[in-house]
């Protein structure tokens, strides 16, 4: 756990009290230690605040990146900002926790995340053939993209901005902005975060 707070610490260990999966093991705001604390512990993944004592999550992130290690990396956060938010994706996020969020949910959201990473066989056989069933569609619906499309798409989870994709196809940025829209549409999301997130699951190769 990275935090300002201690406080939020404190919160965590109460809502995973009782859990047969989980263990809030350590509390570190010092990003000097965590490597060190990672490296000595057994430790499956990491919540952090965005904005930590003389660093930031970025910074945690690089560092991990740095250090070739590969844990999950949870954003807790009250604030709800989409630009923000696709940064801390592409610079490696795992996802997000809002600080509203009740008891039940945080636990669940975890458990998806570790899930997800660890492939758990925690996981009962409804979860699994649902998970199997998400997966399956969301590859048909990204099968379902055009040529142009799937490249827009691409350069997008790459990190590209319009302009960039825009100069790299040849085409206008308001054609970009058509094709965005039109993607998220197709693949049925709300927000360009959660586009981000679909893509980061299903496509292996960018564009």
């Amino acid at each position: 756990m990275l935090d300002c707070n201690p406080i939020i610490h404190i919160g965590l260990k109460s809502i995973f009290k009782n859990s047969m999966i989980f263990e809030v093991y350590a509390y570190q705001d010092n990003k000097d230690l965590l490597i060190e604390t990672i490296t000595e512990e057994k430790i499956d993944f990491i919540i952090s605040e965005i904005h930590l004592n003389k660093t930031s999550v970025i910074d945690i992130l690089k560092v991990l990146k740095k250090n070739k290690i590969n844990i999950p990396v949870v954003i807790f956060t009250s604030l709800s900002n989409e630009n923000k938010s696709l940064k801390l994706l592409k610079n490696g996020a795992s996802g997000f926790l809002t600080k509203n969020l009740k008891k039940r949910t945080i636990r669940h959201i975890l458990q998806e995340i570790a899930f997800s990473r660890y492939s758990s066989n925690e996981l009962n056989k409804f979860t699994r053939l649902k998970n199997r069933f998400n997966f399956d569609y969301n590859t048909e619906k990204i099968n379902s993209l055009s040529k142009r499309e799937l490249q827009v798409l691409k350069l997008f989870f790459r990190g590209k901005r319009n302009v960039e994709i825009s100069k790299k196809l040849n085409i206008n940025q308001k054609t970009v902005n058509t094709y965005i829209s039109r993607i998220m549409k197709k693949l049925e999301v709300n927000s360009k975060t959660d586009l981000f997130v679909l893509a980061r699951e299903h496509i292996k190769q960018p564009y």
